[in-house]
This record gives structure tokens, sequence and C-alpha cells, in this order.
């Protein structure tokens, strides 16, 4: 079936949370668009639910063996049939004009991807959940050039612009669209790719798409080990600059890897006290890129990134206090 949108849903294990996330999607006010459910070896029943929901004549159900987040988004994007994709993760919801919006400002900027604002929803012990409050500001509506969006990644960190989800992609991107499968962080591979090489991003603030953080979720485990695929990915974002020959973002691409090999550091120095190899694999990574990339990086180092990246090459206990309480100020670092 043609269709302007693909709308591309993984699905494993969610039985309680598919009904809310379908929801939002039949309920959209745009009309022509798919929804592929993708069940990635769910053994709770998903699998049966989303039969049931294939049953309307827009929506497909593929059934797989379980690969994880990133199978299940590569077997949606093989599968889609539209002219442009979306992706919504199963425990997630989105607004009503969500694809409306979306379709409409990448025609109308004639964008190549187009990008909406986010909004967080908690879930607590007891099964309810709070939604982030909408504040009461502007709603901005722009075009931005690739390299300009591709560097609120890189330089400011930007989670809007990093994930997956809350965008319409072009279907031309396709090949591009491949997430890292059994990796975790599997966005910080590829988004910044994808928004370099497009021409025009559009993009609206207002929050159409619902985050929902629960128990349970890939990114709401306890640190380990797996945490550590977010430092290929910010190695790799730092090649791909540098092949690219962006002198300016290259800097800021291995200034945020060096950064990260720092937070990381801590995080295993603090919930994996047991791990010293892996401590001193951190601290000699570190060095080694320090010494490599050192006049780089301070082209876009900040005073403080200069002053923690000194304390923690002298004084690695006393950088453990101080990102202790950096990260409870701001824990999406």
């Amino acid at each position: 079936m043609k269709c302007k949108i693909s709308v591309i849903v993984p699905v494993y294990n969610v039985k309680p949370y598919l009904p809310k996330c379908m929801g939002s999607l039949l309920g959209q006010t745009f009309s022509d668009y798919e929804i592929i459910l993708v069940d990635d070896g769910s053994i709770d029943g998903s699998g049966d639910l989303c039969d049931m929901y294939a049953e309307q004549d827009n929506i497909r159900v593929i059934h797989q063996k379980n690969g994880g987040l990133s199978a299940a988004r590569n077997t949606g994007t093989a599968y889609a049939d539209g002219e442009y994709l979306t992706y919504l993760d199963s425990d997630d919801y989105v607004a009503p004009r969500y694809l409306e919006c979306l379709y409409h400002n990448i025609i109308k900027y004639k964008a190549d991807v187009s990008v909406c604002g986010y909004r967080l929803a908690w879930e607590h012990e007891d099964g309810t959940v709070t939604e982030e409050k909408e504040k009461k500001e502007q709603v901005m509506e722009y075009c931005i050039s690739g390299h300009a969006a591709a560097a609120r990644i890189v330089e400011k960190n930007e989670r809007g612009m990093i994930v997956a989800w809350g965008k319409l992609y072009h279907r031309k991107w396709k090949e591009l669209l491949v997430y890292p499968e059994g990796r975790i962080n599997e966005d910080e591979f590829v988004t910044y790719k994808i928004l370099y090489e497009s021409r025009h991003v559009a993009v609206t603030t207002r929050k159409y798409y619902c985050y929902r953080q629960r128990e349970g979720s890939i990114m709401s485990e306890g640190y380990n080990e797996r945490r550590l695929d977010k430092l290929a990915a910010l190695r790799e974002c730092a090649e791909y600059f540098e092949k690219k020959g962006d002198r300016r973002e290259t800097a800021y691409a291995r200034k945020r890897y060096l950064l990260n090999v720092q937070i990381s550091w801590y995080r295993v120095w603090k919930y994996m006290p047991n791990r010293k190899k892996l401590l001193t694999h951190l601290e000699q990574e570190h060095k080694k890129y320090y010494r490599k990339y050192n006049r780089s990086i301070r082209r876009a180092a900040t005073v403080p990134d200069r002053i923690a990246v000194m304390i923690f090459r002298l004084r690695p206990r006393i950088y453990a206090g101080i990102c202790e309480v950096v990260l409870k100020l701001n824990p999406q670092i």
C-alpha cells in the first residue's frame, strides 16, 4: 500500500502500554498513513495484540525473533512503503496533530527532515502517569540547514535532535536509517549523519511527542557496561566530521567524546566499583585522546570544560565529587 507516511512501531513486551500508543496513532488528524508494528519476539501477549490491530487496513504486523530495538526499527524501515517515515516507541504516544504538523512543515519548507518538540511523562509505581506541564511560551516554527541541525547535537547536545523519534524523514534516507544492532544509545550512531546530509530541516517547538519514562525500559536500567556504547558512537561521530573536513564540528565532536569518557569513568567508579580494569582503560583512553587532539579540543572547550579536563587528569577522585553534583543538577548528560 503506497501512502504518504509510514509509522514504524517496534514492539517488545509492552502489552500494558500498546493500547495508549496505538490509540494516539489511530486518532491522528492526518489520514494517508500506514502503521508497521514490528513484534520483536514478545512473550507477554504483545504480539497477539498486534495481530488484532492488524485487522485494520492501514496496519501491518511483522513478527520476528528478538533482536533488540535497532533490529526492529531496521525491519520496519525495510518494509515501509511511505514517501516519509517516522518512528514511535511503543511505550510512548503522540498528539492528534503529530503527523499532520510534521508533514505540513516538511512540505512547506521543502525539507528533508521535519522535527517537533517532546514532553516527558513519568510513570509511577502505582501505574499512574504524570505528564510534563506545558509552559506558557511562544511556539516557534522555522527552517534551518542540515549543518545547523547537526550542530545542535554536536555543540549543544540537544536531546530533541539526537533521538530518532519526533521526526519525519524523507524515504531517500532509508539507506542511512540503519541502526546498529546489539547496541544501546543507537540514535547517537545515526541521527547526526542524516541531519548533516540534509539540505533543509523543518522545526516546530510544539510538543507533539510524549516520551514516557518507565521502570523496565532499556534506558532506565542500572548503569552497566552496555552504556559505554555511547562512547563508540561519539568516537564515530568525531571521525565522521573529520572525514567531511568540517574542522569546527570535528573539534566539538572530539570535545564531546573526551568529556563523555570522563563522565563514563565517574559512573563506572560509582556504580561498578569492582571494575578496576575498566576504570584503567577509560583513564588510558582519556590520556591518549587528550594528547592526540588537545589543540583541536581546546578550540571548542569552554572554561568549565577545560577545568573539568584538568581536574580529571590530575585528580580523578576530586573530579568524581564534582561530577556527583553536576549530574544531580543535569541528569540528562
